[in-house]
């Protein structure tokens, strides 16, 4: 691809959910608010949740622009095909994420409770729904992404189970978000060491807008004000996992995969967030940015009269 192009689509990529972020947050809240999406936190506090909702709609906006470029320019079909199906995945799993959000069947929790609800009762619980829903998303995608039947399986498990990775950390303010750039910095990382800086880049083109909205997102995130939700998490994981299907190595990708696999056991019988807690430096890295969500705390009780 042309340096010109490239350098275009680049600042378009950072630049315009920038612009949109203020416009975006401002509706985005609103409507969240007339749908009745409040609900209560790890704190029993009520917070906004399906904040992700913003994110993708800025993300999703941008790559549409940034396929037109690439259409105006007659840039090569494989470029294209990337860009349509993140979009594609993003959006579709950002879907079964709000259903899951605006469900009310929130009691079952993990693998084992929806498949537990499904067996005593025979009811199909919302996050069961999210999860065959997403199942099959990550099955179709595999196939456009992979050229043979080992790469296609592993496309396949990094795609189906990183929603769920980031969703598993989405139980503390800015958390899931955090979890995530710590993924796709790894994913760059092996990218630019294995394949160059400019195929990296050249793939990273539409995952740069929500890496970018996913900071503006931040400070609301660990101030307490919004959460992510099924809908930002699953979107959020997608990414993740898609960067390490285009951007780098088969074994690269078959190491995340057992990764996750080693972690989505594990979180069927231990909490996470007490493991946190229990070690100094991943306890000092959750705590990270939420300054604010202390503040918001101390004025409200404040306010309150309470001591």
């Amino acid at each position: 691809m042309e340096t010109k192009i490239m350098m275009l689509m680049m600042l378009v990529a950072v630049v315009f959910p920038l612009v949109l972020d203020r416009p975006l947050h401002k509706i985005g809240t609103q409507k969240l608010k007339a749908l009745g999406m409040n609900r209560f936190n790890y704190d029993r506090e009520p917070v906004l949740t399906a904040g992700g909702l913003i994110l993708v709609c800025a993300s999703a906006i941008t790559g549409i622009v940034l396929i037109g470029i690439l259409l105006l320019r007659g840039a090569k079909s494989e470029l294209l095909l990337h860009g349509f199906l993140f979009l594609t995945g993003m959006i579709t799993m950002a879907f079964w994420g709000w259903r899951d959000d605006r469900a009310s069947d929130r009691d079952a929790k993990g693998f084992r409770g929806h498949f537990g609800v499904l067996w005593r009762e025979r009811r199909m619980t919302s996050g069961m729904w999210k999860l065959i829903g997403g199942t099959s998303t990550a099955f179709c995608l595999s196939f456009f992404l992979s050229n043979s039947l080992w790469a296609g399986i592993v496309s396949f498990g990094l795609l189906a189970l990183s929603p769920n990775i980031i969703n598993l950390f989405d139980l503390r303010p800015a958390r899931a978000i955090k979890v995530y750039w710590g993924l796709t910095v790894l994913a760059m990382a092996f990218g630019i060491w294995t394949i160059g800086v400019s195929a990296t880049m050249a793939n990273w083109i539409f995952m740069i807008p929500i890496f970018v909205a996913s900071m503006l997102l931040f400070p609301h995130d660990a101030g307490g004000k919004i959460m992510l939700g099924d809908t930002g998490s699953n979107a959020l994981g997608f990414v993740a996992g898609f960067s390490f299907v285009i951007g780098t190595p088969i074994y690269v990708q078959a190491s995340i995969l057992v990764l996750f696999l080693c972690l989505q056991v594990a979180a069927e019988f231990c909490s996470f967030s007490r493991v946190i807690e229990q070690v100094g430096w991943l306890r000092r890295l959750d705590q990270w940015g939420r300054v604010a969500e202390a503040e918001n705390k101390k004025n409200q009780t404040g306010s309150s009269g309470l001591v």
